[in-house]
């Protein structure tokens, strides 16, 4: 079967060369480009309206169109619609497809189109949508650890090295990973603000002579489509591709970056040689040899989620750094987009898991943890100088003669401004 924008030439090597060299050039897009199918509807369908506004297509032919590319449309909800490995691509698939059942009159769907504004089209539609999807996982993570550090005021010792080193709380623990995540939110606004600029009309990256490439007309189709403006100049919109999957792979990477903190955090604590956690049974597997065993395989996986949507990130940026304009090579951007951002969904929805079937399991304190906090009371409420009481209660320490009269504050105050800023944040990432 010829492809629709194949022209007429000879193949070198025989017909076995010309089969390898069309699986190499296809690629995987036939299973990833199935990913993002209903937005390639959605973009031919405001690319109907748009023909049709600029006089390009008859009103019965801009019916005809629609009704056409919404039964692909039910087709994809149905889970019916395949892209055939001849066809290469989902733009081709939903074009054939088309013509199959419509004739002639599905050759104008393409007119002032390229596939590379086709793809930059789907991929930010689809990227929109899996932003704001992420945003809200993540936030629902900052809602569990406040939730968890509601539940759990009792004191908990602090580490730095690895070595105890001052009392704290469970409270205050998970409250640290709640406000690092919120600082982190403008990040995945960032990559929807990225995301929300329409490349639709651009073509092959240049324009066209068409009205649907004019300025006004791309407006339009923006407009149409959601987006918060048209991606100006046109010559732009190539060279972002590979910009707005890293920003939207950037904001998944943090999550999971301290996600993976918290992770390590609750493999350490949950150990009988730290006993400052316990996990539900849900959240451990056994041990194929001991009977008595159970491992902490769900924070141990979650752990390797950051390098693996990280590792997703730097292929892409890798990739693209290209000429401008547009170059085969993007194609394989596709894949590690559609894999980064899976991983980086999932890693959010499991670590509420986590977070959820976590419990405190206070240990006794030892006083000489509340050596700092006696130093800076004794300095406070003498006004002797900070090094000599802190060389003061020291020598204490040492010589197992120091008393604490200070105990680690409630942080009841630090909840109740986490609690401010997440009732601040709006409930999705769009412009008000």
């Amino acid at each position: 079967m010829r492809r629709l924008w194949d022209k007429a030439g000879g193949s070198v090597g025989g017909d076995g060369a010309a089969r390898a060299l069309e699986a190499f050039t296809v690629g995987d897009d036939p299973e990833t480009d199935l990913a993002w199918a209903a937005e390639d509807v959605r973009g031919s369908l405001a690319w109907v309206a748009a023909q049709e506004r600029e006089g390009m297509l008859t009103p019965g032919e801009a019916l005809a169109l629609s009704a056409g590319l919404d039964t692909i449309a039910d087709d994809i909800r149905a889970g019916v619609f395949r892209i055939p490995r001849e066809l290469e691509d989902v733009h081709t698939a939903v074009e054939v497809l088309l013509t199959d059942r419509l004739g002639p009159v599905a050759g104008k769907l393409h007119t002032g189109r390229s596939r590379n504004d086709q793809v930059l089209t789907d991929l930010r539609l689809w990227m929109k949508v899996r932003v704001a999807e992420a945003r809200g996982l993540h936030l629902s993570l900052v809602r569990e650890l406040i939730a968890f550090a509601e539940r759990s005021p009792e004191t908990l010792t602090g580490y730095t090295h690895l070595q105890r080193a001052m009392p704290s709380s469970y409270a205050l623990w998970a409250a640290g990973y709640a406000g690092a995540l919120l600082d982190a939110t403008v990040l995945y606004d960032a990559a929807f603000a990225l995301a929300d600029r329409c490349p639709l009309g651009s073509a092959a990256g240049y324009g066209s002579p068409l009205p649907t490439s004019s300025p006004a007309g791309r407006a339009a189709i923006a407009r149409d489509l959601g987006f918060s403006r048209a991606e100006e100049p046109v010559t732009a919109c190539q060279l972002t591709r590979g910009l707005v999957e890293s920003a939207v792979l950037g904001a998944l990477a943090a999550s999971a970056h301290l996600v993976g903190r918290l992770a390590w955090d609750v493999s350490l604590y949950a150990t009988a040689e730290f006993g400052l956690l316990t996990l539900d049974d849900s959240l451990t597997t056994g041990s194929s040899i001991m009977p008595q065993k159970r491992n902490p395989d769900v924070a141990e996986l979650l752990r390797g989620q950051a390098h693996r949507v990280r590792a997703a990130q730097r292929e892409i940026e890798d990739l693209t750094l290209l000429p401008g304009g547009y170059h085969r090579d993007l194609q394989h951007t596709k894949e590690p987009l559609l894999r980064g951002v899976t991983i980086g969904l999932e890693t959010l929805h499991i670590a509420s898991l986590l977070v959820a079937g976590i419990h405190a399991r206070p240990q006794p304190q030892d006083p000489e943890l509340y050596a700092t906090a006696e130093a800076f009371a004794r300095a406070r409420a003498t006004g002797r100088p900070f090094r000599e009481v802190y060389r003061e209660v020291g020598i204490e320490v040492k010589k197992g003669d120091f008393t604490a009269g200070s105990r680690a504050a409630a942080p009841e105050a630090d909840l109740a401004g986490l609690r401010g800023r997440l009732s601040a944040l709006h409930p999705d990432p769009a412009p008000r």
